[in-house]
């Protein structure tokens, strides 16, 4: 379907211009489902200029995404589009209605039946009606605005919070927070997708409340389920930077810091990774391996990590704000992972190894370096896919290296 976008100019918009027309769900049930068949697409593939929420199942139908082109063309350069929800399964859509609607029972037990349905659709649709949500239907996105260098959010709320602040012509925004929504909405009107005048960030097309709030006869898209080997959003954005030697003296700050705050426990600390190779091209995060001589150190110091503010993954602690080692109020460190290891280790010794290797081998570095820049580009969002097939040659780089090393359980 082609979705034809209304000509705005920024200079007289204002959010009223956006309809606000009521989409009651009664009238929804009511529209009939003709689905046109349009296929799913993956919008880290068509928008690769969009930025994702983590875990979003970033999926939509063909001409939703022709739409957040249109928006993401009109967005200013320092800034990014930024999707937090996109396709829903009917199965989470469930979970998630019935969470509110029992929190909403037991805060206020007087309310009846009716009045508990009528509270909890006005900001959730609801998963046993006729009209699928527009989530499950492909036709549904959630969206904000973001400062492409730091990836923050701009502001839309202030000085309100919560639901308090959810509907799109709301009164009583701070001047930066109105002016910032006026920004969205024109450029999410000015796509052609239509707007849910109770939440100012939900924008829709083909669904059955869009076609409700548009006067249409019929919704072209219906209940949809995501395509097989859907993945989600898994963390930022994937890019690769130049190497930095300012990476050197970055090590040592945070290796005096992690030694200071754990003593005895920082048996050794090592610099792995990208990072640790002068001139390889890679994603800007440095790698520490925090290396423990037994079982009982290595746990004593990750209860220290954890008080420092790191965010355990398994054997990996990341460093998820800029403040992390909190040891110093005012200091700001750069991104990074410490990657705790048993002195001796095969994951000790892979690392070690790695970084040895492609320090006195230009060729192989440059290979790696090259395949990096390739897999950003190609899974720009998805660190799933890209870690995989990053392994892929690691693993024959290992095995020329040291076959005891390069096993199955490099993915593992």
């Amino acid at each position: 379907m082609i979705i034809r976008p209304p000509t705005l100019d920024w200079s007289t918009f204002q959010i009223s211009d956006v309809p606000a027309n009521p989409e009651p769900f009664r009238l929804a049930n009511r529209i009939p489902i003709r689905d046109n068949g349009e296929p799913l697409v993956d919008l880290r593939e068509t928008n690769p200029e969009l930025s994702f929420g983590t875990y979003c199942l970033p999926y939509v139908r063909e001409s939703v995404a022709e739409a957040l082109k249109i928006a993401s063309r009109n967005t200013p350069d320092h800034l990014e589009l930024w999707v937090h929800t996109a396709l829903r399964t009917l199965e989470q859509q469930a979970e998630m209605y019935w969470h509110n609607y029992n929190r909403a029972k037991e805060e206020h037990p007087e309310w009846p039946e009716s009045v508990l349905r009528k509270m909890t659709n006005r900001f959730f649709a609801p998963p046993d009606v006729k009209a699928p949500p527009g989530h499950c239907t492909g036709g549904a996105v959630d969206v904000g605005l973001t400062v492409r260098e730091t990836g923050e959010g701009l502001d839309v709320r202030s000085p309100l919070t919560g639901w308090d602040s959810a509907p799109t012509a709301v009164h009583g925004l701070s001047e930066e927070a109105a002016e910032n929504r006026r920004l969205l909405c024109f450029l999410m009107h000015s796509s052609g997708l239509s707007n849910c005048r109770d939440e100012f960030w939900h924008w829709s097309y083909g669904d059955s409340a869009w076609a409700v709030r548009v006067g249409a006869d019929v919704a072209p898209y219906g209940l949809v389920e995501p395509p097989e080997g859907a993945t989600r959003v898994v963390g930022p954005r994937i890019k690769t930077d130049p190497y930095d030697p300012a990476y050197v003296d970055h090590f040592e700050e945070l290796k005096a810091a992690l030694e200071g705050s754990l003593g005895a426990l920082a048996h050794e600390i090592v610099h792995i990774g990208s990072s640790s190779v002068p001139g390889l091209t890679g994603r800007p995060i440095l790698d520490l391996g925090l290396v423990a001589p037994d079982d009982e150190t290595l746990a004593k110091a990750a209860e220290i990590l954890c008080d420092l503010g790191y965010v355990r993954q398994g054997d990996e602690f990341r460093a998820e704000a800029r403040d992390v080692p909190k040891v110093d109020a005012l200091r700001k460190w750069p991104a990074h992972v410490v990657h705790a290891c048993l002195d001796g280790s095969r994951v000790l010794r892979r690392h070690v190894a790695l970084r040895d290797h492609l320090r006195m081998d230009p060729d192989s570095a440059g290979k790696y370096a090259d395949l990096k820049r390739e897999l950003a580009r190609k899974h720009t969002w998805d660190g799933t896919r890209y870690d995989e097939a990053k392994s892929r040659l690691l693993r024959a780089i290992l095995t020329q290296v040291d076959p005891s090393l390069a096993d199955p359980s490099w993915d593992k």
